[in-house]
């Protein structure tokens, strides 16, 4: 952001880059993923923690929401404020996590019992093993702990499609452009960043009433080609006044939408290896003459879970 004494006062720098770096805001959103908006968004300061403005976001659920949240969020605390709304959440299990097991519900989905280490609450939680790509296992800990009503595969699915807030930061900073700011105060930032959600917004509901006429996902439309749509649409909003009906101009933005497909879209289908990335790079992967090929395992094969007994004929999940 713009380098001014009250946005350097109010957000300041990251702690690594010792009050040299530019100024920075840490940005923590809620995001719908029926029509991938934004719902409610907190900020702070650039070293704030993400458990910390999760809180507030906490405060807006509903009776009987999910929320599905990253990896980085996994802490006890926060799954029993999500809980006290009476809401339920889905997030991946971290590598160190040694839930007990109560008893098993099917097969890669047991019941269990996680303990927090701060003041000793218990929680019972539902632990699934997924398998993506045939081979590779990740588990996730969830809420919703009936199996017939919330199957391990839909919630595998489910949980895929948390991905699109990933994308949606990617739109957010590059699509329009909101690495480059013009505030020079809190207030003002606030105000550009409230334009900016209102535009992901509007943008988005089109969107959406393009894919149900066509019958297609969100994804298979351009986020970028629609956001062209859009500042023709506020232009011609704006120049027409109120001589032209919202319900017509409207339709004519939906319809344009509609016709913004693309053919291809990348998904999250790669390894994050970086010595892969490397050797793909430097053309090593291709095999060598007289060097015999890597055997790679098996996509039908699936491990099975690994536990730990210990003393106390107790029963944990390994990762």
């Amino acid at each position: 952001m713009p380098e001014s004494k009250s946005l350097w006062k109010a957000f300041g720098a990251h702690n690594g880059e010792r009050g040299l770096g530019a100024i920075s805001v840490e940005l923590c959103c809620l995001f719908g993923l029926v029509s991938r908006a934004p719902l409610r968004f907190v900020y702070g300061k650039a070293s704030t923690s993400e458990h910390k403005l999760i809180r507030k976001l906490i405060e807006s659920l509903r009776k009987n929401d999910l929320l599905l949240l990253d990896a980085g969020f996994y802490y006890c605390a926060t799954l029993l404020r999500i809980l006290a709304r009476k809401a339920h959440f889905l997030i991946p299990a971290t590598a160190n996590m040694r839930p007990k097991v109560l008893r098993c519900l099917g097969p890669g989905d047991y019941l269990c019992c996680i303990t927090d280490s701060h003041n000793g609450a218990t929680l019972q939680v539902r632990v699934v093993f997924v398998y993506r790509n045939g081979f590779r296992r990740r588990r996730l800990v969830t809420s919703l702990l009936d199996p017939s009503l919330y199957p391990a595969s839909e919630l595998a699915e489910l949980y895929h499609m948390r991905w699109d807030i990933e994308t949606f930061y990617r739109d957010f900073k590059h699509s329009l452009r909101a690495t480059s700011w013009h505030c020079h105060t809190p207030m003002t930032f606030h105000q550009e960043l409230l334009v900016h959600m209102i535009t992901l917004c509007l943008i988005r509901c089109a969107m959406l009433q393009a894919s149900q006429s066509k019958s297609a996902p969100m994804s298979s439309f351009s986020f970028a080609r629609a956001l062209t749509e859009t500042r023709l649409f506020l232009k011609l909003i704006v120049s027409g006044g109120s001589t032209l009906l919202w319900s017509f101009v409207w339709d004519q933005l939906v319809r344009s939408c509609a016709q913004q497909l693309v053919r291809n879209k990348p998904d999250r289908q790669s390894t994050r290896d970086r010595q892969q990335y490397r050797r793909k790079s430097r053309g090593l992967e291709k095999r060598r003459p007289g060097r015999k090929s890597q055997q790679k395992p098996s996509r039908t094969q699936q491990p099975e879970p690994e536990f730990l007994k210990n003393r106390r004929s107790g029963v944990y999940l390994l990762s």
